[in-house]
């Protein structure tokens, strides 16, 4: 979802064939139907973030970077990690603003029954932003724990 339909595309034919395709960028981009600039972009965003990896192989003995070609593969070894990674930055992010929030609500919390209109509605906002992070908080474990148990 992060990468698009392109990057759904290029995921795919990557992970086709037992073992997985190594390919380079043109040929990708061809097999995708993908224009080569927006392509290009994905593709080194795919990398970046650690959902596709890439192999240099050397054209000559030379070791320069422009002799070499470049294969692009999906190793999801590293996807699981890199999945799991992210699910549990996520997580940590999510509690951090959780305490975010309750902070900004404490002045509120503390004299509920003398506040004003105003001040009644902020309080009602962020406890409901409080609710949507906790439950985003469960949504997020959840899939932890499935992922882990599988």
């Amino acid at each position: 979802d992060q990468f698009g339909t392109y990057g759904l595309r290029i995921f795919k034919l990557l992970s086709e064939g037992s073992p997985p395709q190594r390919m380079e960028e043109a040929h990708i981009l061809s097999a995708c139907m993908i224009p080569p600039q927006e392509g290009r972009e994905v593709l080194n965003e795919m990398v970046r973030r650690g959902i596709v990896s890439w192999q240099e192989v050397p054209r000559t003995g030379s070791t320069l970077l422009v002799a070499s070609f470049w294969l692009y593969y999906v190793d999801h070894r590293r996807i699981e990690s890199t999945l799991l990674w992210s699910v549990m930055q996520s997580i940590l992010n999510l509690r951090v603003r959780f305490r975010v929030e309750c902070a900004k609500n404490l002045p509120l919390e503390s004299r509920q029954e003398s506040l004003s209109k105003k001040e009644r509605r902020v309080l009602n906002e962020g406890r409901r932003a409080e609710d949507i992070l906790e439950r985003a908080f469960l949504v997020l474990a959840t899939s932890l724990v499935d992922f882990v148990s599988c």
